[in-house]
């Protein structure tokens, strides 16, 4: 029996059904007795049954290929599979086999045999996988071990062969699912037999940060998915390509690049959003998120530059560099909620003396982890010798500070804090901060809505190299209208007035959804500023932000006789039956009589419809296959457009989109994508009237 036969002839029915279903089974075993064999090599087997051919070789049945249009484990492979079986005569050969030294099988199978298999990312979530199971279940036989999973959302059925390396487990789960829900089973199976529990070293970083040199075939790899991501993904989403996005985003290669792979991901759950018709797809989005990514990998495979390399890739880990001792003052925290799962709570400092920002972070990686509550961290978790809760409205000096280059601060026992002293903010000391210009917090405090929108245009300019952060600002207004609340945007407006009559608003989105952070907000500046609430106040320190060629401001924290931060006021209205609309009702108020609506720039409105048709009618040619008449239909009036209007970059990508090739197309486009995402950047203010 050669040496390929028998890697087939092996496989016993609990790993087949593992695979597939019993179902299934029944249905091969009855075809069994049909399959003709082509071909019975050493190098590979070909098999027919009922018109399909599958061909085996010495990957495994999971990359076994068949000519059937099934995109899983078919009928078909299963019926060539078993008819191995009978034909090698495969009980007699394999009574004669010992039993499976299932100890010494799984020992092979330590940290680094799992993590250079998966990678660290898929690793982490095998990891997680395993805490959420609610029951294991090991099922041992001569030939495979069967692991099942069994969590509050799903199972997973992991059959793991007697012989073979990572790449021969099996299991009928979706590509993408596969790499940590095979490393969860092995997890499971060793606690199983009673072998040591594998210890992930979080911190052990993934690749050497000072000699980082990116995969030229992986980024290659990339660029071309990225491509049919654009040319294939707005017409015929498919499953397929959301798998080969998520493989490349977990592999251990892409680990080193941790501003890449997250791109990915985004890409997969928004083509998965496509092609379900979630109501909460975003074309546009998605077409960034192509565009950026695309881009990014690009400037990776061309980037000579070790250190702007390191930017582009993004940190791995945070690298933090001694800064000495510093003197700092909270100017509150907010709670955060990411798409991806993650939760934590940030605080933000300055330093007066430099006008430098900091920030101290408590978070996870996921909301699964029930034990860590950002609210409950805040006033509870130690940092620097104290909590969160105090150190975010008081004045301190941080010894042995260390701090990231984008001013993260690390929570290190060997940084110290001495007594720290409660922060009282007064309308004359930070008054002085906002009126000396030439001061290192001339770009933190403001009383002027025009140079606050200039000193936020320069702040958040477009950079591939490192997306703008969002920044903490204070603002002194003149006077304060009423918020009001837009039923059509679910999203609050607090208007407010400078020194010289110009007017902002403050904005709130109504999100209850997770932690219900938005609608909790909401009902805190309500209690805040209400009718109800305290004397009104002075200052306010916002949040700001670039969203979607615009900056928005989001209160944090309120200065007044008092400080009060948000999502941890001192009191709040109970939130009970109803609150929902109460809160709608209460916010609904004429506050159009204070602050009149903001008026339509025309010059930006007619910039901002050029960029959008763009972005449209580059969707609207990916819808179209990004046929060459499409494109002509499309892109060539908006090109002689951009010309008219004088935007010749744009006018000349659009140019050079047209009249590509079917292969170059996807590329050009993507590129004046970008150029278009990059323009409204640059376009991106604070709006003020």
């Amino acid at each position: 029996m050669s040496d390929l036969l028998a890697l087939y002839a092996r496989i016993d029915d609990a790993m087949l059904e593992t695979m597939s279903s019993r179902g299934l089974m029944r249905r091969a075993a009855a075809d069994a007795a049909n399959v003709a064999f082509d071909s019975l090599g050493s190098t590979g087997i070909v098999g027919s049954v009922e018109g399909a051919t599958v061909r085996l070789d010495d990957k495994g049945l999971a990359k076994a290929r068949c000519t059937c249009p099934a995109a899983t484990l078919c009928r078909h492979k299963l019926a060539v599979v078993l008819a191995l079986r009978n034909q090698a005569a495969v009980p007699v050969a394999m009574a004669d086999e010992p039993e499976t030294d299932w100890l010494a099988r799984l020992a092979a199978f330590d940290l680094a045999a799992l993590q250079g298999a998966v990678g660290k990312t898929a690793l982490r979530e095998a990891f997680r996988l395993l805490a959420l199971a609610e029951t294991t279940a090991v099922e041992p036989s001569r030939s495979s071990l069967k692991v099942t999973l069994t969590s509050v959302k799903e199972g997973a059925e992991v059959a793991i062969p007697a012989q073979g390396d990572f790449a021969a487990i099996a299991s009928g789960l979706p590509e993408r699912r596969r790499p940590a829900s095979h490393a969860a089973a092995v997890l499971a199976a060793r606690s199983h037999f009673g072998l040591p529990a594998v210890e992930f070293a979080e911190a052990t970083p993934v690749a050497d940060e000072e000699a980082f040199t990116p995969d030229a075939a992986l980024l290659a790899a990339i660029l071309d998915t990225l491509r049919r991501a654009y040319a294939q993904g707005f017409s015929v989403p498919s499953r397929g390509l959301e798998e080969r996005l998520m493989l490349l985003a977990i592999s251990g290669r892409a680990e080193a690049m941790p501003r890449l792979s997250a791109c990915l991901r985004r890409i997969a759950e928004g083509l998965e959003q496509r092609r379900t018709r979630n109501v909460n797809h975003d074309p546009v989005d998605l077409l960034r998120e192509i565009a950026f990514g695309h881009a990014l990998a690009y400037a990776l495979s061309q980037t000579m530059d070790g250190q702007r390399l390191r930017k582009l890739a993004g940190a791995v880990r945070a690298d933090y560099e001694p800064i000495g001792d510093v003197d700092l003052i909270g100017l509150g925290a907010s709670v955060f909620e990411t798409i991806a799962g993650a939760v934590g709570v940030t605080s933000h400092f300055i330093e007066p003396a430099t006008g430098r920002r900091f920030t101290a972070t408590l978070a996870r990686s996921t909301t699964h982890d029930t034990r860590f509550d950002p609210r409950s961290a805040y006033g509870t978790e130690p940092v620097w010798g104290h909590t969160l809760s105090r150190l975010s409205i008081a004045r301190f000096r941080l010894s042995g500070a260390q701090a990231s280059d984008s001013g993260r601060l690390s929570l290190s026992q060997s940084s110290r804090t001495g007594q720290p002293e409660p922060f009282r903010p007064t309308q004359e000391a930070v008054g002085a901060w906002a009126d000396d210009r030439h001061g290192v917090l001339a770009d933190l405090a403001h009383q002027s809505w025009t140079i606050l929108a200039d000193t936020l245009a320069r702040a958040f300019a477009p950079s591939l190299d490192r997306p703008p952060p969002s920044r903490p600002v204070i603002l002194m207004p003149h006077r304060l209208a009423p918020v009001s609340f837009d039923d059509l945007t679910q999203t609050l407006r607090w208007p407010l007035m400078d020194r010289v009559g110009a007017w902002i608003a403050l904005t709130l989105g109504h999100d209850d959804e997770g932690r219900g952070l938005g609608a909790h907000r909401i009902a805190a500046l309500e209690a805040a500023v209400g009718d109800e609430g305290d004397r009104k106040p002075f200052a306010i320190v916002a949040l700001a932000r670039a969203e979607q060629g615009r900056i928005v401001l989001e209160p944090m924290s309120l200065w007044g006789e008092t400080t009060s931060l948000l999502d941890f006021p001192d009191r709040m209205k109970p939130l009970e039956t109803g609150f929902v609309s109460r809160i709608m009702t209460s916010l609904r108020r004429a506050s159009a009589q204070f602050a009149p609506p903001p008026p339509v720039d025309t010059s930006a409105r007619q910039t901002s419809q050029l960029l959008e048709a763009g972005v449209d009618a580059l969707i609207s040619c990916a819808e179209a296959g990004l046929q060459r008449a499409a494109r002509e239909r499309l892109l060539q009036p908006l090109a002689q457009t951009y010309e008219l209007a004088s935007l010749a970059p744009l006018m000349q990508l659009f140019t050079r989109t047209v009249g590509s090739t079917d292969e170059v197309a996807p590329a050009a486009a993507l590129t004046a994508a970008h150029g278009l995402f990059t323009l409204q950047g640059l376009t991106c203010r604070l709006p003020v009237w």
